[in-house]
C-alpha cells in the first residue's frame, strides 16, 4: 500500500486560502482598546475547510507601553466558529481560565472571515514527548487525566447533545472502508465492528461534557501549564468517548514511534490514576474497553483509507489490540 503523491495545484490552493485571512490583522474585540500594529503574520496549517494561522502583535494601548502578543486565527469555512467562539468562552467562565489547566483565551471572532482568534498554547504538545523514553513523560499525561476530569465535572457550557446513533454509524463506516482495503480480513473485521457496537450499547454513565478529540496533538503543555485545543467535536457525552480516545490514540502513537502497542502503557496508567484521582466519572472508566476498540477501528480507517502510510505491516498487531479491547470490555476489565 503506498501513499499517494500530493497534489501540487491542491497544496496551492489551500495555502491560498488561508493566507486570504491573513490579508486584515486579526479580531480583537475581547481585549481591552489599543492600536493594533501587525509585526509577523503566516500559514500554521493550510486547509480547504479549517486553515490556522498565526500573527504576533503589537498593542499599544496609548499609555507608553506596548504589548507584544501572538494570535492564532483558525479559520470555519463549513461553519462553526461563532459557536466555538461562544465555547471557549463558557469554558474559560467555567474554570478553565486557571494558570495550570486551561483553554486558550479567545480574543475575538469575525463573522465576515468566519475566523476565530485565540491565545496561542504553549509550544510543546504531549504527542512530542513519545518520542523520548517510553514512561519519561508518564507524569505529563497524568496532568492530561486531571484536564479532563475537570472538563466532565464542567457545567452550564453549551454544547450538542452526541446523536444516540452516531459511534454506530461511524463503525460501521470504518468496517466498510476497511473491509475495501483489507479483502483478506473483511469478515474479522466485520466480526469485530459488530461487537464493538454491542460492548458500546452496554456501557453506563452519566452524559457529560466531552471534547471529542482529546488525544497528544492537541494537549500542549509547559511546565506550569496544560493547556488544550481543538473543541471542535465537543459534545455532551458519555465519558467513556474522551477516555477511550486519548487511550487508543496513545498506545497507536506510541507504536508507531517505539514499534509496539505496549511502549505507552505507562502513560496510560498514570492517565488513568489521575483522572479517577481528581474524580473523574466511574462508569467512564468501566466502559474505556470499547471505546478503546472503537478507537482502534478510527485509527486503522485514517491510517489505511484517509491517509495511506507507506508500510502497513503493523495491521496484523493492531487488529489483535482490537480485539482485546473487545475481550476485555465483555469481561468488564480494562486490558
Amino acid at each position: 500500500m503506498s501513499a499517494p503523491n500530493p497534489d501540487p495545484d491542491a497544496r496551492a490552493q489551500r495555502h491560498a486560502i488561508a493566507e486570504a485571512l491573513l490579508a486584515s490583522p486579526p479580531p480583537l474585540d475581547a481585549l481591552p482598546p489599543a492600536r493594533v500594529q501587525v509585526l509577523t503574520r503566516s500559514v500554521v496549517h493550510a486547509s480547504r475547510s479549517r486553515p490556522v494561522v498565526r500573527w504576533t502583535v503589537a498593542l499599544d494601548s496609548g499609555s507608553g507601553t506596548t504589548t507584544l502578543l501572538a494570535v492564532i486565527g483558525k479559520g470555519y469555512r463549513a461553519g462553526g466558529g461563532e459557536q466555538a467562539w461562544r465555547l471557549l468562552r463558557s469554558l474559560r467562565l467555567a474554570g478553565f481560565d486557571d494558570p495550570e489547566l486551561s483553554v486558550p483565551a479567545p480574543y475575538g471572532y469575525d463573522p465576515s472571515r468566519q475566523l476565530l482568534a485565540q491565545e496561542e498554547a504553549p509550544g510543546t504538545t504531549l504527542h512530542s514527548l513519545l518520542d523520548g523514553e517510553p514512561g519519561a513523560a508518564a507524569p505529563e499525561a497524568g496532568r492530561a487525566g486531571r484536564w479532563l476530569a475537570r472538563l466532565h465535572h464542567a457545567r452550564g457550557v453549551q454544547a450538542p447533545d452526541l446523536a444516540a446513533d452516531f459511534e454506530q454509524l461511524k463503525l460501521a463506516q470504518y468496517a466498510e472502508a476497511l473491509a475495501g482495503v483489507l479483502p483478506q480480513a473483511a469478515a474479522r473485521i466485520a466480526e469485530l465492528t459488530a461487537a464493538t457496537i454491542g460492548e458500546l450499547a452496554r456501557t453506563d454513565g452519566a452524559r457529560v461534557l466531552t471534547h471529542g478529540d482529546f488525544q497528544p496533538k492537541n494537549i500542549h503543555l509547559d511546565r506550569s501549564r496544560l493547556v488544550v485545543i481543538d473543541f471542535d467535536r465537543a459534545a455532551w457525552a458519555p465519558a467513556g468517548r474522551d477516555l477511550g480516545h486519548f487511550i487508543g490514540q496513545t498506545l497507536t502513537m506510541g507504536a508507531s514511534r517505539h514499534g509496539n502497542l505496549t511502549a505507552a502503557v505507562p502513560w496510560v496508567d498514570r492517565f488513568l490514576e489521575e483522572y479517577s484521582a481528581a474524580g473523574g466519572d466511574e462508569g467512564g472508566v468501566r466502559s474505556v474497553p470499547a471505546y478503546v476498540a472503537r478507537t482502534f477501528a478510527e485509527v486503522l480507517f485514517y491510517r489505511l483509507v484517509v491517509r495511506p502510510v507507506p508500510d502497513s505491516s503493523f495491521v496484523p498487531d493492531w487488529l489483535d489490540a482490537w480485539e482485546r479491547a473487545v475481550s476485555s470490555a465483555a469481561g468488564g476489565r480494562y486490558r
